[in-house]
């Protein structure tokens, strides 16, 4: 459910490819775990209410899978689609056939928003859980300001936990080890004042993934945690898994809660 904050902010209120890939920090397993498990999450329900539009024109900066923005397109859109991972890129690119039903453009950017051309521009610019906006929001915030002609939208992580990769917040502190401070916090404290939003909403959601059974989801926090098995803190996620993984009947679940934070500009046309 799109909520709004308990304290408001005070600010006045077709198909082709273009360019070449850049390198992503996913490989194409990690990008189709995540595109997979977040669109089985409450996720895309939970946030798109609070994003505005229908979009005729988007600049859709870190677009992924395309959950979000496939479904706040306005029929005949153009979607400028910025996604240098190529598992995500043939994710957007088999949208192509309901796209072409609707009319709806979608121009494809394979490399990240650093080395975007200048010039590059739509009525609407969004980022939606980009590590940029809150690691370096303001820098973020500046350069595609330019690119906004009439608003913009941010997506940031706003629960009381890790954002460090999805399902972090299934473990304690002692175990993902990460900063549970809000990255909405992060970014908003980094805007300043003269670049906060025109609008806050905050929507609530769980992020659950499915395992084949109790080893496969050891495996999975191992991994993501690079933690060898037969150390200590291995061990201790090994037991906190097993002894909190909700049983299935085709096997066992990881559930976290989640809390994303929508920011809204609002821009006069030049």
């Amino acid at each position: 459910m799109c909520q709004r904050p308990t304290i408001e902010c005070t600010c006045n209120f077709r198909t082709r490819a273009v360019s070449t890939v850049a390198p992503c920090h996913w490989d194409d397993d990690q990008a189709d775990f995540y595109a997979r498990t977040i669109a089985q999450s409450g996720y895309a329900d939970a946030v798109v209410p609070c994003l505005g539009g229908p979009f005729a024109d988007v600049l859709d900066i870190g677009a992924g899978s395309g959950e979000l923005t496939s479904r706040v397109l306005s029929d005949g859109a153009r979607w400028m689609a910025v996604e240098p991972q190529a598992a995500m890129q043939r994710r957007l690119l088999a949208q192509r056939p309901k796209l072409t039903t609707r009319g709806i453009e979608l121009l494809l950017h394979q490399q990240s928003w650093q080395d975007l051309p200048p010039g590059l521009m739509a009525t609407t610019v969004l980022a939606a859980n980009l590590g940029a906006t809150h690691h370096e929001a303001a820098r973020f915030f500046d350069l595609m300001r330019p690119r906004a002609q009439k608003n913009m939208v941010w997506v940031v992580a706003a629960q009381q936990g890790p954002s460090t990769f999805c399902a972090a917040g299934f473990l304690p502190p002692d175990l993902h080890g990460a900063n549970a401070q809000p990255a909405i916090d992060r970014c908003l404290a980094d805007l300043g004042s003269h670049r906060q939003p025109h609008a806050l909403l905050f929507a609530d959601w769980d992020y659950r993934v499915v395992f084949p059974d109790v080893a496969h989801a050891q495996a999975f926090f191992l991994q993501r945690l690079a933690l060898p098995e037969g150390s200590a803190k291995g061990q201790a996620v090994r037991d906190f898994v097993a002894n909190h993984v909700e049983s299935l009947r085709d096997g066992v679940a990881a559930s976290c809660h989640k809390r994303s934070a929508v920011l809204r500009w609002e821009f006069e046309l030049a």
